[in-house]
């Protein structure tokens, strides 16, 4: 940079300083003079962090860096963190390779290669980081990080000016951290579900071994009745689906052995309510020390129905709720399917559960009503109607929250909902792009309840049904009349459109916990999918008959086989499909033979399939495990997850491939995986041809609008740049550049 260039932005420095000092707002000023710093210097961001109580630092404003929830770097940690330690400059390119550095979650920063931090210093004290960075791989040039540095002084002198808590968060808030149990965003006042706790109950003996036995009849008789009258509201609210998971509690109450071990208490001598505490206990304790995850959490289920027969037992109803119609965050040790059913789900803004994690079946129900849920929190300090913040995405629970942190979550709503509002409005119309190309979408589901929301977002028929959650719902195997049930429903509610039924995929991270698993040192590339099922055969005989029996007057269902790796694998399956077939007729049973395709996952089956055109109606790539298997690595590994990309070279280079066999065996081909709901890879999935795409529901709109408004012809050219592309995140900035052209690049704080 020149003497002339470096005193033009000095000059310009200085009005921006003079010009921020217009706005009516602290907040304002310093958004104002981080957007103009980013203008001038020719940066893609500029951030603020200010230094917190604890050290932390906190992202208080910024330009470029998508911000889906409020941003926190513990204290020490990161770049950032390093800058305040040294109170001095550091100004690289390539920051992640630097052994500081520290990834923010969804903020899409890995796309950006530089990094220059500079100290706020006031009076010998650093409140804050000023960072600035850049998808250039090169360092801020020296007379712009001068330029940087003196901005910074100008803004630690401003903001010190101002009363700290417009930023820090006030000691009285109170932040907890937990797991996320459903993703989302969400305000209200906290309602505070008190569970009766089966740890108060005294060891008190009892004279009358048969009145307590008969008292426990009476209980069970009670518990069972309410148990079935919540099911009826769940299914006539939310369908069958989550229905059924009530079920494990009325399975629970009529095991046998969980009876007889509150009968040998009470034989004991002991009250029903001891009895009672001692069973849940033995159980739940038994449940606790298994290794498979599924089944450890379902020590939840025994605590649930322990708390719910001693609440009947005290005869104590359930907590009224407050009157008013602000939303309420359901707040308790143990939240309960019971607590959802007895609050109105208009008022159900979020849900705080103490224990519990994300294979709890509250946090299945909260996914299905797209409810935000923290779970794991450990316990949180809270009254009734105290505001709350749960931030489902970032998995944590603010109490009491402070005004810019409460602003902050508004505007993170109020943003989302609008952009929500905008993209529903033309849900009910047609993917079709600006040449005429029409692109069907529909949506993933495994639960009824997703039902309802596929068809409110526009969905045009189910691409992907998994069924394996109905299994994973219940305590023990599904009948095929149960199966058969909930596949003719999800055919009714998409009459005279398509159905793609996956056959059962567990094993691995899906084990159900009823079922033997073998531990394996390597589950992804175990004993799972369709591997699992021909070595259980009536899983598959008893799951196929139900579904051709649901097909029955539908030319519509589709039915896929995962994980299919070899042609012996394809034939035995067809084989058992052909002889379940045969039998229903010769029984009698009016039944229908679905199209028959494969999910491509394993990279295997890619080289096979001109050998397969005779045998396949269609196929489905699952991009998930395409993608992981194509890269050697685990997508969800905290130590080699960093490296996963679906946009990766290797992976669109496949995908070309196999959508160019597929036409040539005019072959129908979609998309199941996450790409489906990415608008980068969606635009380049439909310049290689393919017009059919399966995706969570809440997406569609999205998707749909970007559709409309490119052309195929757009999204071919773009292809054959992408492809001459050797890294993702060059791929990834063609494609953001493409969409940011077109209007039609969207995150959480911008619009179009």
């Amino acid at each position: 940079m020149n003497q002339n260039s470096s005193e033009s932005a000095f000059t310009k420095l200085t009005q921006i300083i003079q010009s921020a000092a217009k706005a009516n707002t602290i907040e304002a000023q310093v958004q104002h003079i981080v957007d103009a710093i980013s203008e001038t210097l020719l940066v893609d961001v500029c951030s603020l962090y200010l230094r917190q109580p604890d050290d932390s630092l906190r992202l208080v404003a910024s330009r470029g860096l998508i911000r889906k929830h409020p941003v926190v770097i513990p204290s020490k940690q990161g770049l950032v963190g390093q800058v305040m330690q040294l109170q001095s400059t550091i100004n690289i390119k390539e920051p992640d390779q630097h052994p500081g550095y520290y990834y923010v979650a969804n903020s899409a920063e890995e796309q950006f290669h530089s990094f220059c931090g500079v100290p706020l210093v006031y009076r010998a004290q650093v409140n804050g980081v000023l960072v600035v960075q850049s998808r250039r791989s090169e360092a801020l040039l020296s007379d712009y990080v001068a330029l940087l540095s003196t901005l910074a002084t100008h803004l630690a002198m401003l903001i010190a000016t101002y009363s700290k808590d417009l930023f820090v968060t006030p000691s009285q808030v109170k932040l907890y951290h937990g797991i996320s149990g459903a993703q989302g965003v969400a305000l209200g006042k906290a309602f505070i579900r008190k569970e009766s706790k089966l740890s108060e109950i005294q060891q008190l003996k009892t004279d009358d071994v048969a009145a307590e036995q008969q008292r426990w009849v009476s209980l069970k008789a009670e518990a069972m009745d309410e148990l079935r009258q919540e099911r009826d509201t769940v299914k006539d609210t939310l369908g069958e689906g989550l229905a059924s998971v009530l079920d494990a509690y009325q399975m629970l109450l009529n095991d046998a052995t969980f009876e007889q071990r509150i009968l040998d208490e009470i034989a004991a001598g002991f009250q029903l309510p001891w009895a009672v505490r001692q069973s849940v206990s033995f159980f739940s304790d038994k449940f606790k020390e298994m290794d498979d995850p599924y089944l450890r959490a379902r020590h939840e289920d025994i605590e649930h129905l322990g708390a719910k027969l001693y609440q009947i037992w005290q005869r104590t109803s359930e907590p009224e709720t407050p009157s008013g119609s602000d939303p309420l965050i359901l707040v308790g040790d143990h939240i309960s399917v019971s607590d959802i059913v007895n609050l109105a789900t208009d008022r159900l803004a979020g849900i705080v559960c103490f224990a519990g994690g994300s294979l709890s079946h509250i946090a299945v129900f909260a996914n299905a009503l797209g409810i935000p849920a923290v779970m794991g929190t450990g316990d949180v300090s809270v009254q009734n109607s105290e505001q709350m913040v749960v931030d489902g995405d970032a998995g944590q629970v603010i109490c009491s929250p402070g005004r810019s942190t409460l602003r902050e979550y508004k505007r993170i709503i109020s943003e989302r909902q609008s952009l929500a509002n905008r993209l529903q409005a033309d849900s009910q119309l047609p993917a079709v792009t600006t040449d005429n190309v029409r692109v069907t979408l529909l949506a993933n589901s495994g639960l009824q309840a997703d039902v309802l929301p596929g068809l409110k977002f526009g969905a045009e028929g189910i691409g992907l049904f998994r069924t394996e959650v109905p299994f994973m719902v219940r305590s023990s195997l599904p009948s095929e009349d149960d199966q058969e049930k909930i596949y003719r429903s999800l055919i009714s509610h998409y009459k005279d459109k398509p159905v793609y039924f996956r056959t059962l995929d567990i094993g691995a991270d899906k084990p159900l916990s009823y079922l033997p698993m073998v531990k394996e040192d390597n589950p992804a590339l175990g004993w799972r999918g369709i591997r699992y099922i021909l070595d259980n055969q009536p899983l598959l005989i008893t799951q196929l008959r139900a579904f051709m029996r649901a097909a029955a007057g539908s030319e519509h269902v589709h039915l896929m086989l995962p994980m299919i790796a070899s042609t012996e694998q394809l034939d035995q399956c067809l084989a058992i499909l052909s002889e379940v077939h045969h039998q229903l007729i010769e029984e009698g049973v009016t039944v229908c033979r679905p199209k028959v395709g494969i999910m491509v996952e394993v990279p295997s089956c890619i080289a096979l399939l001109p050998f397969w055109r005779n045998k396949l109606d269609f196929i489905s790539i699952g991009t998930n495990d395409l993608s992981q298997y194509l890269l050697a690595l685990d997508r969800n590994s905290p130590l080699v997850g960093k490296w996963y990309d679906s946009l990766h070279p290797a992976v669109l280079h496949e995908l070309v491939r196999i959508s160019s066999m597929a036409k040539k065996m005019n072959l129908p081909v979609s998309v199941c995986g996450e790409m489906a709901s990415d608008p980068v890879a969606v635009t380049l999935l439909l310049g290689m041809g393919i017009q059919q795409l399966s995706m969570s529901a809440a997406k569609i709109p999205l998707i749909k609008w970007i559709l409309r408004g490119i052309s195929r012809e757009q999204a071919e050219r773009l292809l054959a740049e992408v492809l001459e592309q050797d890294n993702a995140t060059a791929i990834r900035q063609l494609g953001q550049q493409f969409l940011a052209s077109n209007q039609l690049l969207f995150n959480d704080s911008t619009q179009k």
